[in-house]
């Protein structure tokens, strides 16, 4: 599809906010830049789950995350193009991203470009799912399987991992 939009499954949304903001030691409220924004579902339950301001972006909007040459936030949550996930990573921690919660395939570490990034940006937290969503709107059988990334620094010492259940 063009620009690599496929909406993130609702499902999917809750448990990103979910583990994002689990991770949240300060307690405080933290400002978010969703720059894959889509069709917003992201941002508008971010919104509603009490972020204080989400700013959302979208390269259907003119917005390219590539254009970027400072982060607008420190913090991202978002479900970024998977054909350009691994120049995303790198990017958004080169323009200053601290924090961040990424949607992916459960595979994205499982090669060798993968280990050497996962040695480079190591995330604190890699979640996968005990469950599947028809993601590509095929109907069906769902063909995808996702894994949720969480960065609460560029670089984690050690990455943590969870197996999600479906949210009810």
């Amino acid at each position: 599809k063009e620009y690599d939009f496929y909406p993130t499954p609702l499902s999917i949304v809750q448990l990103i906010i979910k583990e994002f903001t689990g991770r949240n030691k300060s307690g405080t409220l933290i400002n978010v830049w969703e720059p894959c924004a889509g069709d917003g579902r992201l941002a508008k339950e971010l919104a509603r789950e009490s972020f204080p301001f989400v700013h959302s972006t979208d390269i259907q909007d003119g917005c390219d995350f590539f254009d970027f040459k400072k982060a607008l936030y420190p913090n991202i949550i978002t479900n970024p193009p998977f054909r350009h996930i691994r120049k995303f990573i790198d990017h958004a921690f080169d323009i200053g991203v601290q924090r961040m919660a990424l949607i992916s395939s459960e595979r994205l570490w499982a090669c060798k470009k993968g280990r050497e990034q996962f040695e480079r940006h190591k995330p604190d937290l890699f979640c996968m799912m005990d469950f599947r969503e028809d993601y590509l709107g095929k109907g069906g059988s769902p063909d995808r399987a996702l894994a949720i990334n969480i960065w609460d620094s560029p670089c984690a010492d050690s990455c943590e991992f969870k197996i999600l259940k479906k949210p009810l």
